[in-house]
């Protein structure tokens, strides 16, 4: 099976889960005084937030979700990442500095797909943390969603 093959697999089995389960979700929430919400997430583009295409990577796939806290006052150390990555701001706003390619702000309630392979660093705006789901789409081996220091912006 081509790598081609794999996402269209995996993504026609994730979209038949996510309906199946809003089905299921609406029969409960029929049945009950607290409906259960869904609300999908919006994604901006089928891009990286500095316009890279990219693919998920080939062999055993391994997803990892982390949900990171940056308090005010402080930033991630200057990394980059090998796979792709979805983050969702869930709260607070996100300021990311991507070197030459520029600074985005990224405000709570809003996705995107990281940077993949260039060096940038993050940090709240303002004086509120920021908290982040962060899904990394990667293999198992090897297991690359730690991500990479850099020395110096791109």
């Amino acid at each position: 099976m081509t790598a081609s093959m794999l996402n269209r697999l995996i993504i026609a089995l994730t979209a038949g889960l996510i309906i199946q389960g809003n089905v299921w979700a609406g029969e409960q929430a029929a049945k009950s005084a607290n409906p259960i919400r869904v609300k999908p997430i919006p994604m901006e583009s089928a891009k990286t937030i500095i316009g890279q295409d990219f693919r998920y990577p080939s062999g055993s796939p391994q997803i990892q979700a982390f949900e990171i806290e940056i308090p005010p006052g402080q930033q991630t150390t200057l990394h980059r990442h090998a796979i792709p990555l979805f983050a969702y701001i869930a709260s607070g706003d996100l300021e990311l500095d991507y070197g030459s390619k520029g600074k985005r702000i990224v405000r709570a309630g809003s996705s995107f797909v990281e940077a993949i392979n260039w060096c940038h660093f993050g940090k709240p705006l303002g004086n509120q943390s920021v908290r982040i789901i962060a899904v990394y789409l990667g293999q198992k081996n090897p297991d690359l969603a730690i991500s990479e220091d850099c020395t110096k912006p791109d």
